[in-house]
């Protein structure tokens, strides 16, 4: 199929149906076209700016091409993570929230990979807390079934397209799967948050979500104290751009940390460390419940959202407020930290 199409992309801008990128993907994950022609088609895709029926049918391909997970929730199964390549690196927030609300009672999914544009990934911060990241079908759903939460490693399901992803670093810049990877994880989530590099994306990706079966989601991108473009992820520093789903509606908003009944914090209180020794003592600090400096609070109140939106999402909570206030009381009263003991010991049986 890529053959047939990629004059048309370079050609006439021609955006593809669904099954046509459904199809090239099938193509991109077979290791039969050269590497020069799959890196055209990538690059030719992103000038061209994908459309929703193309990362549609391209995730649905990679889904099917996964190792499966046969995962039924009874409720609500949620994936938190971020596509990366924002301006602002913070520390390991969705990972510390999804611990939190994974306390309260919401089952999480969490699909990833090791750090790529930032300093120390989710994948790198579980791995150095103890958690087993390397978990097969069977393990994923019995962490989840006995603590609510598994951690999907993605080279271990997305083995079709791992020359893919070689073509990928020698580029040396974004391509759909930039995109692909926070939405192609091989369970069966039906509700999302996922932070998204560009704020322009927010409603395509929304929509992507939906077709791929998501009931309720929000998808974010956090700006910083100027109003600029900053993170993947819900902003304690300015205003979050939002497109929530909602049963097969999306409204578009802003929101600001004023929505959960919190105060804006100031921009080097929440920035990266430099060392996973660093990133780590964070982590454990906000599990605590350490709130002696400035940092302490900017980087808990963070996570509180975080993890807010999460039981709000998967309805543990009925507002983002009262997710901070329950989400507060799971770290004061000792049963976050207690969730991580529970998640190293499930995730290593």
């Amino acid at each position: 199929m890529i053959s047939e199409v990629l004059d048309d992309i370079i050609d006439k801008n021609r955006n593809l149906t669904v099954d046509e990128a459904y199809e090239c993907m099938d193509d991109l994950v077979s290791g039969n076209y050269p590497n020069v022609v799959v890196s055209s088609f990538l690059t030719a895709l992103r000038m061209k700016g994908e459309t929703i029926d193309e990362i549609t049918g391209l995730t649905r391909s990679m889904k099917n091409h996964a190792v499966q997970i046969d995962y039924k929730p009874e409720d609500y199964l949620i994936e938190t993570c971020g596509t990366g390549g924002d301006t602002f690196k913070t520390f390991n927030v969705s990972t510390v929230a999804s611990i939190i609300a994974s306390a309260g009672g919401a089952k999480i999914s969490k699909h990833g990979n090791r750090s790529v544009s930032s300093k120390f990934g989710g994948a790198d911060a579980l791995e150095a807390l103890g958690v087993n990241i390397e978990l097969s079908p069977e393990k994923v759903i019995n962490s989840i079934d006995k603590c609510n939460f598994a951690f999907i490693f993605a080279p271990i399901y997305h083995v079709a397209t791992k020359n893919v992803m070689m073509i990928r670093k020698q580029l040396q810049t974004r391509t759909v799967f930039n995109l692909l990877g926070p939405i192609s994880c091989p369970t069966n989530v039906n509700a999302r948050l996922t932070g998204i590099y560009d704020p322009e994306l927010l409603e395509t990706i929304a929509k992507v979500a939906m077709n791929l079966g998501v009931e309720c989601g929000m998808i974010v991108h956090g700006f910083d104290e100027n109003g600029n473009p900053a993170m993947d992820e819900i902003s304690n520093i300015g205003k979050t751009k939002v497109a929530f789903i909602d049963n097969g509606d999306i409204t578009v908003k802003y929101i600001t940390p004023e929505d959960f009944g919190l105060s804006f914090s100031k921009p080097e209180d929440i920035v990266a460390p430099e060392t996973p020794q660093e990133h780590i003592q964070i982590i454990y600090n906000i599990l605590n419940n350490v709130t002696t400096t400035s940092q302490d609070r900017a980087r808990l109140d963070l996570c509180l959202m975080n993890s807010a939106s999460i039981l709000y999402l998967t309805k543990k909570v009925d507002s983002l407020e009262e997710g901070v206030i329950y989400s507060r009381k799971l770290i004061e009263d000792g049963s976050a930290k207690k969730q991580l003991e529970k998640i190293i010991k499930y995730s290593n049986e």
